[in-house]
């Protein structure tokens, strides 16, 4: 198993991944309500330098040569930079001047916005390598690591508890609520 930093030439890949986790989030993030058009807007986004979705911000579970697991992390105090150039797209694309993605995290946190395993690779410990991963890099930067979960995905809030996330709020996304999770440096 191999952690590392994502390559721009693995965009298709990843973001095949990241879609089949993100769903309705990434139909809003990209305008489109057909699964092929929303996928393909999605992989310029990873394949772009200033995109909450870019590269830059991937770290991959490599095994056996394959991409196994993919995750999204970058400082909260980022992501209006990142999303400039999807707020510029969505809105050109739907006519709708004040659209804007619902707000995810925060300054001051470094923030995991997304974490899959693949189907045929999930119980293998990846998203364990993958989550140990984003809890150094956010210690490194002594930021406190957040992400948000889904109210009815109770399985998932378990098991980020305990991890030391707690819960100190709500977010809505794509209509959604979601927890918002913290855990401390």
């Amino acid at each position: 198993m191999n952690i590392r930093k994502a390559e721009k030439q693995e965009a298709g890949v990843i973001s095949e991944l990241l879609y089949s986790m993100l769903g309705q989030i990434a139909r809003d993030h990209t305008a489109s309500s057909a699964d092929d058009e929303a996928l393909r807007v999605l992989q310029t986004y990873v394949e772009s330098d200033c995109s909450r979705y870019s590269y830059k911000n991937i770290t991959v579970a490599e095994l056996n040569e394959e991409i196994a697991g993919v995750m999204i992390c970058y400082e909260g105090e980022q992501i209006e930079a990142f999303d400039q150039p999807m707020v510029s797209y969505v809105r050109e694309k739907t006519g709708n001047s004040k659209w804007l993605p619902d707000r995810e995290t925060e300054a001051g946190d470094f923030y995991l916005d997304s974490i899959v395993v693949g189907e045929s690779y999930q119980g293998k410990g990846i998203g364990s390598m993958l989550l140990q991963s984003a809890f150094q890099e956010a210690e490194s930067r002594k930021l406190p690591l957040t992400l948000n979960v889904e109210f009815d995905n109770e399985g998932a809030r378990a098991l980020y508890e305990k991890m030391d996330f707690y819960v100190t709020g709500t977010r809505y996304i794509s209509g959604k609520p979601f927890y918002y999770m913290k855990r401390n440096a």
